[in-house]
């Protein structure tokens, strides 16, 4: 049977609500040395939104079956696009040119952020859009934790849009006379790390994407300055030049000679998840096993997480790049200590959960530093009630060297990366663990439980009502298991 993430379950469906999915974990002896790394989940997102700009067919290779993928795929069908999903092969082909509706579908965009990306495509395909909230892990400012949007309604403005937001995280917006080019400043969108006061924060990496898309078929040239400088950003521009986008990118500027109408077609061949190499060299470490990882594009890869590499190297991970290959080395005694600054030109937010639970395994005390959300330190009560010294200090966590071991009781990941690390830990101690949260996981890693079966996990997933996570023993009655 195809091992299966749980997806989030659609908000009218109370049957499904009223029980609530959880993986019961094991370790045991590995079953291969070798895994390969799905496509990137931060560059796909915004791919499948940018295949609407078009009315020529995109095709994305390596895209992962991810939440967002499943709900995007039904946004773009309910909105009148073709989708054609090739499972096996992890191919999706788009045909946008029948696309005619402008509303959002809220049922689906209130489960994955990624919906928030069709905004700006929406809005220059027909003059306006219209959307509730968009969904994703609780760790951003706006409503009751949800993701914001201002920051999109801000920079559509800057293209001439009319725009309002509510509340409750919906948003609509206006141009009858289409978009226009624009000169903007993305620092705008940001806050300066404190460390080098250059631009950081929630809001950066989605006000550049936006950008992007609202520059690609906006009337005459936009400008943008200090884009956001990670992968995600920068391999979109260079996907819409794939398309026809007349796009010039630099180190501190992006230009954009906008088609003034739709793009043409793309066939995009997505990089590995940068966040999932990262997953995986954290897992071979803790498990004290050596892996190798297949990767594609691997260029993209090693540049996009050179911040992640260094401090890797620092603290003693042996890493071994043969072309497609990255080969994770047992470690020569004990990690180093080390100070990881999590920014948007720096180590990213995602893999700052990771880097906690390699730094438990460091000679002496060390810290992290986060500067882009403000609730990234979901992880670290479950990862105390196994035996974790950490102390967190408003955006840093210090963290005291020490064997984790048993949790009490169950554990909980409330978001995608608080769930893949209590699932790593949980793993690292090798006795039975029942984690709850691992909806979120199906957000970030396609395939997880084969994946991590190679390293000897056996994983059973089942159902059950809610526990209380402070009990030590939590819900076990009225359960239904299956293995994954």
């Amino acid at each position: 049977m195809e091992p299966q993430l749980t997806p989030a379950p659609r908000t009218d469906d109370r049957a499904a609500a009223s029980q609530e999915p959880y993986w019961d974990i094991e370790a045991g002896p590995p079953l291969s040395s070798e895994v390969r790394m799905s496509g990137f989940k931060h560059l796909m997102v915004p791919c499948m939104a940018a295949a609407g700009l078009s009315e020529k067919p995109w095709e994305l290779h390596d895209a992962p079956d991810l939440t967002d993928r499943q709900a995007l795929t039904d946004m773009l069908r309910a909105l009148g696009a073709r989708v054609e999903v090739d499972g096996a092969g992890e191919r999706v082909r788009i045909d946008a040119a029948p696309l005619a509706g402008h509303r959002v579908p809220a049922d689906r965009s209130a489960q994955v952020h990624g919906g928030a990306y069709l905004l700006p495509v929406l809005l220059a395909r027909h003059g306006r859009v219209e959307s509730g909230a968009h969904g994703g892990c609780r760790i951003g400012g706006g409503h009751g934790g949800g993701r914001p949007v201002e920051h999109i309604a801000r920079v559509l403005e800057r293209f001439g849009a009319t725009c309002a937001t509510d509340s409750d995280g919906g948003l609509s917006a206006t141009a009858p006379q289409g978009l226009r080019g624009a000169v903007i400043d993305l620092a705008d969108f940001s806050t300066p790390d404190p460390h080098s006061g250059l631009p950081t924060g929630p809001y950066y990496s989605g006000a550049t994407k936006t950008a992007l898309l609202a520059a690609a078929t906006a009337r005459g040239g936009t400008v943008l300055r200090h884009p956001y400088p990670k992968p995600d950003a920068q391999e979109l521009a260079r996907v819409l030049a794939l398309a026809g986008v007349a796009v010039d990118v630099t180190p501190d500027t992006i230009e954009i000679q906008g088609a003034d109408g739709p793009i043409g077609g793309a066939t995009v061949a997505l990089p590995s998840d940068l966040l999932e190499v990262v997953t995986f060299v954290t897992a071979s470490v803790l498990l004290g096993q050596e892996l190798t990882l297949r990767l594609t594009r691997p260029e993209v890869v090693r540049e996009g997480l050179a911040p992640e590499l260094f401090h890797l190297r620092r603290i003693g991970v042996p890493l071994d790049w043969e072309g497609e290959l990255l080969h994770v080395r047992a470690p020569v005694g004990p990690l180093a200590a080390e100070r990881v600054v999590a920014a948007s030109h720096l180590v990213y937010s995602d893999a700052q959960p990771l880097f906690a639970l390699l730094l438990l395994a460091a000679s002496a005390p060390s810290t992290l530093v986060e500067t882009v959300w403000s609730g990234r330190f979901g992880y670290v009560d479950g990862l105390r009630s196994m035996g974790a010294r950490m102390t967190v200090h408003g955006q840093e966590l210090r963290i005291g060297p020490g064997a984790l071991h048993p949790a009490p009781g169950p554990l909980r990941g409330n978001d995608l990366r608080a769930a893949a690390a209590l699932l790593l830990a949980a793993l690292a101690v090798g006795t039975p663990h029942r984690l709850y949260g691992v909806e979120h996981l199906a957000r970030g890693y396609a395939r997880l439980p084969a994946k991590l079966r190679a390293l000897g996990a056996r994983i059973t997933a089942g159902t059950a009502p809610a526990p209380d996570v402070r009990d030590a023993v939590g819900s076990q009655d009225k359960e239904a298991t299956h293995d994954v």
